[in-house]
Order: C-alpha cells, then structure tokens, then sequence
C-alpha cells in the first residue's frame, strides 16, 4: 500500500491508498449503497490508463498528468498521477454515463500541507467539463481568476473537455486560495460551479 502523504480531493473525494476508498466514494456518486469494493479494486488495476491533460511542472515539482479510466464496472475514474503506472495518484469515479455528476464541471483538489492556505506546499487542479463549456477558470479567494487550458475530450457518453492546473507557490505563500471553479458559456453565462472547500 502506498504511502499517503496529507491531501484532500474535493467533490470525488478520494485518497488513493489501494483502492478501497473508491466503492463508498462511487456510491456517493450514485446516491446508493457501495458496490464491491475489491471488484472495483480490480477493475481499476486492470483498466487502462489514458492520459487527457496535463498538470504543469516547475517551481521544484514535477509535471504530471490527467489520466481516465473506463471501468467494466461502469464508471468513469479521473486521476491526477505522476504516470500511467504510477500508484501516486489522486481522484475519483463517477458513473460512466453521467462522468460530470450532473453538472457542467467536475473537479478533484489535491493539496499537501495545509490547512492554512499559506501552509500548503503544493496545490492542483484535475478534471472533466462539459463540451459546452467555452471557458473554466478558478475563482480566487482574492476575487482574482485562473483560466484553465481544455482540452478536448470524446467518450462514449459524449464530448468533453478535460483539464488539469498546478497552483502558484507565491499565491499560497500570500494566503491565496482557490474557491470555486467554474464553467462558462462563450458569452460568459455561467453553466456551473463547484466549491473547492478550501481557499475562503
């Protein structure tokens, strides 16, 4: 079992150590009970890795990507990793005909330090957004925004764009954090949001 340094992943809300974690994670997804977890366990080992985004490296940390994964359970898994094959990776799964969860923007925070903003060392962003969606961007708890970059995404369920961001070292020194992301249509109607829990 990995070692699992201190982070939260916000709305899929999982940690991955193993894979136990993901059956309660997948049911809350679902609203029902949690499937078999060591079926899901397995269905994430043997399920390929395809990566959709990249997370930027640089100011000491390394670049890493997004990565999906279309389980034979039927659920869509969305992970922030170091590789493919790498066991440090942090995410989760929703339904896979529903991978947004209902909304126009499905994210996953993972941080470490905390919990003070000015504490946490490294912060980023990983997810999926809706086709129709023309711009995502992160609001700041300065009131400040970051445009994160899509990419163009198809699934059997239908089209999506993914996207992954990596935070400013001189934004969480200065106590800046990330509130909410949020969807946008091309004329800037907003199509959805998501709290991050942190960040104000």
């Amino acid at each position: 079992m990995p070692r699992v340094r201190k982070r939260m992943v916000v709305v899929l809300a999982l940690a991955l150590a193993g894979s136990l974690l993901v059956g309660s994670v997948v049911a809350a997804q679902r609203g029902g009970n949690p499937p078999d977890a060591a079926k899901v366990e397995a269905a994430i080992a043997a399920a390929r890795m395809t990566r959709v985004a990249d997370v930027a490296g640089g100011e000491g940390f390394a670049r890493r990507g997004v990565f999906i994964q279309e389980l034979d359970t039927g659920d869509l898994c969305v992970w922030d990793a170091a590789s493919a094959s790498s066991p440090d990776r942090q995410g989760g799964c929703n339904s896979i005909d529903e991978p947004l969860g209902g909304s126009a923007v499905s994210a996953n925070l993972a941080y470490d330090g905390g919990p003070a903003i000015e504490n946490v060392r490294d912060a980023r962003l990983s997810g999926l957004a809706s086709s129709s969606a023309a711009s995502v961007v992160v609001l700041m708890s300065d009131g400040s925004e970051r445009t994160l970059r899509l990419k163009p995404l198809h699934l059997d369920a239908g089209d999506f764009a993914a996207f992954g961001f990596r935070f400013k070292k001189s934004d969480l020194r200065s106590g800046i954090g990330p509130i909410a992301v949020i969807a946008r249509a091309a004329g800037g109607k907003e199509l959805g949001r998501q709290a991050t829990g942190i960040g104000g």
